[in-house]
């Protein structure tokens, strides 16, 4: 029995994942953050492993009878890079495809290979349109639980995520919420977009992303391992670069974040961050989106849209 602290249940875990839960991979998630650098300033700490087990937990309680999308839910972020997206497109890597590879190859693919399960299949599901994920607006129990647990530990929920629960079911491969729901679940998507679209979090992912690029520019090979390490193997590795860029932009982000200049003109050497398009995503209320149904939820959706920005940042 697998205890979800957020959602206050307990779910009980098949051979397979038991199995899964104990592998490097997905312990290696222990050590990455959610939030990105912004967890080198802030108090939100809590780590990508908590959000698979988290997932993982939606889906046993949503599909208890799936083995297949129960190990998709637990597997669907092993390929994250240090400090989950801070660099990902930076050294040009898409952690969907390293999610693949390690599912593919190596003990992920022998311990699903050992309970009869096929690892192309799990591959194949985390592509297809699933109460995992998909590429609606609609919203998957992946984003559900990212936009609950942000927020719950930033403190900026309306309704606790164990009562908010209540009042979700699965409307085929959707999520579909009663309309108090439906609005408290919009308002937490709403403040997990001002959380991690402040440019503060976005300077600091955008300093990282810059010190490991320099970092792997000085040292030939090293953006090849950069993939399997942890966040603390990466700040060890900018701390003793031979770069110095790539030391002084670590130095400032985890001692002295203050000096981080923010404006919204460009300056010399200045990194510029654009926020475009902002996807609304939402539950559905019967057969219809949220915001189709209720207005209290049509006009917080709508606060996305002035989200958009460009912000330049430096040291």
């Amino acid at each position: 029995m697998i205890t979800e602290p957020l959602y206050q249940w307990q779910q009980e875990a098949h051979p397979v994942e038991i199995e899964l839960f104990r592998s490097k991979p997905v312990r290696r998630l222990k050590f990455l953050h959610h939030f990105g650098a912004s967890a080198l300033f802030t108090p939100l700490t809590h780590s990508r492993f908590e959000h698979t087990v988290g997932v993982w937990s939606l889906m046993a309680h949503f599909c208890p009878e799936d083995p297949h999308l129960r190990v998709a839910a637990l597997l669907h972020d092993i390929g994250h890079l240090p400090f989950s997206h801070a660099v990902e497109r930076t050294l040009g890597f898409n952690h969907h495809r390293q999610t693949e590879q390690l599912i593919g190859q190596g003990v992920i693919a022998d311990i699903l290979i050992r309970h009869g399960i096929s690892p192309r299949a799990i591959i194949d599901l985390l592509k297809q349109e699933t109460p995992l994920t998909n590429p609606s607006t609609v919203l998957g129990l992946d984003h559900l639980d990212s936009f609950l647990r942000d927020t719950y530990y930033a403190g900026r929920q309306t309704l606790p995520p164990s009562e908010l629960v209540k009042g979700l079911r699965l409307r085929g491969p959707y999520i579909e919420a009663n309309e108090a729901s439906a609005v408290a679940l919009i308002d937490a998507i709403v403040e997990e977009h001002r959380l991690i679209l402040h440019p503060q979090f976005l300077a600091m992912d955008a300093l990282l992303a810059k010190a490991t690029a320099h970092h792997c520019e000085a040292n030939p090979g090293m953006k090849e391992r950069i993939p399997a390490l942890m966040d603390h193997e990466l700040i060890q590795e900018l701390l003793q670069s031979n770069n110095m860029t790539a030391r002084e932009t670590i130095h400032v982000l985890m001692y002295e974040p203050h000096r981080i200049q923010i404006t919204q003109e460009p300056i010399p050497g200045s990194i510029e961050v654009k926020i475009g398009k902002v996807h609304h995503k939402q539950p559905l209320i019967g057969d219809k989106l949220a915001s189709e149904v209720s207005f209290q939820a049509a006009v917080k959706l709508a606060e996305l849209d002035s989200m958009a920005a460009t912000y330049f940042f430096t040291i």
